[in-house]
């Protein structure tokens, strides 16, 4: 996830935190330090506002390591199944692990989404469970952690349930598409999940924009401050839903397709000694932007594409040749094997924001054309007219 900085690694999985993340940390302060119950210490009397926030900032730390834990159950259960995790980011709406290849088996999907619930309902019995034991001990010294302990372990349990919401993306939509996938194709399980979890946001934005009812009883009027935190969720998790959708559809649609199938074998290549206005001129002719920048003997030496050639200078391009606009090239991120899968080529682009490949032989290791994205996304609007 982009604009995040890494703070550290557990199991091995990198944990980062996005910048929207320090914008929700000091509401959660000032919430545990100035809410009444269940959650915070309003209701507290003769507190100093030193020690008030102290307290409060521990909670805060709490809490959020909690949802940590949350999206390390999730990737422990995937790690298990042969996941890939690449790193877990706390933002402004919780956690998000970051996976690849996740199982589609139904058994195997619904394990990974309820290991996340199960760790908030387990943690929050654990802080509920400190709660009870401390109020044994009625000490005045003692109230201000009973009442965060309380709220940590409320505040889990809340995290816990809304997670188990049939509102896909989140866990509960992933465990009714594992339901659902048992009974029907991957896809159509996919589909309808995405439909209940978009009924369920569009339901969420109407409560957020309703005022509320509990003031407008007690007071005769309507409060004008609506929930935009339940609006700005409503909207992430339809965003979200359509995007899962439609990349779902997307690989579905490209399994068992090899890099082969859909590669360029024509208009691929140009020499690095060739002079930019040449290959000006053949960009013009062959009607093609990306080309595989290739030695004397045919060995890839890298990309050029016509945005490189846009951001020179007039000069630069009656005496430039196309060695000079080449950046450079790794022999394993920047080649991939005719006998790839497509989606896996798709995925490594995505991953590594790479525009174009070059294409070896299987057997000989040689170079033999390109794939670029634009040609990935002709070729799957293709297959998706076929539907």
């Amino acid at each position: 996830m982009s604009a995040s900085i890494q703070v550290g690694k557990i199991i091995g999985i990198p944990i980062r935190l996005h910048i929207s993340f320090l914008f929700i940390l000091p509401v959660f302060v000032l919430m545990f330090a100035e809410a009444s119950e269940p959650v915070g210490l309003g209701d507290i009397e003769n507190l100093s506002l030193h020690y008030r926030y102290i307290f409060s900032a521990l909670a805060t730390i709490l809490f959020f390591f909690s949802v940590l834990l949350h999206e390390m159950s999730h990737s422990y259960v995937a790690m298990r199944y042969g996941a890939k995790i690449h790193s877990i980011t706390l933002f402004i709406f919780g956690g998000l692990a970051m996976m690849d290849d996740i199982p589609k088996e139904p058994g195997k999907e619904w394990r990974i989404a309820i290991a996340g619930p199960a760790m908030s309902f387990a943690l929050g019995g654990a802080f509920l469970l400190s709660y009870f034991s401390l109020t044994t001990v009625n000490l005045p010294i003692y109230y201000p952690a009973q009442a965060l302990l309380f709220g940590l372990g409320y505040l889990n349990l809340v995290l816990g349930t809304f997670n188990l919401l049939p509102a896909f993306p989140m866990d509960g939509g992933r465990v009714l598409r594992a339901l659902l996938a048992k009974r029907m194709s991957f896809i159509q399980a996919t589909k309808k999940a995405v439909f209940v979890g978009k009924i369920f946001a569009i339901i969420m934005a109407i409560v957020g924009l309703m005022p509320d009812p509990f003031w407008f009883y007690s007071t005769g009027e309507v409060r004008a401050p609506f929930n935009l935190f339940l609006i700005f969720i409503a909207f992430f998790l339809y965003t979200a839903a359509t995007e899962e959708e439609r990349a779902t559809t997307t690989f579905a649609l490209l399994e068992g397709i090899k890099v082969k199938n859909v590669m360029r074998t024509e208009h691929t290549c140009v020499l690095d000694d060739t002079p930019i206005m040449a290959l000006s001129d053949k960009m013009l002719a062959e009607k093609t932007y990306e080309y595989a920048v290739v030695g004397a003997s045919g060995e890839p030496k890298g990309f050029v594409t016509f945005g490189e050639l846009k951001a020179l200078s007039n000069e630069q391009r009656y005496t430039f040749k196309v060695s000079d606009v080449t950046g450079s090239f790794d022999r394993v991120s920047d080649v991939i094997s005719e006998e790839a899968e497509v989606g896996d080529a798709l995925k490594r682009m995505l991953k590594a924001k790479k525009n174009v490949f070059a294409v070896v032989e299987a057997a000989s290791g040689n170079y033999i054309g390109v794939i670029t994205r634009n040609d990935l996304a002709t070729y799957i609007e293709m297959l998706k007219g076929r539907i």
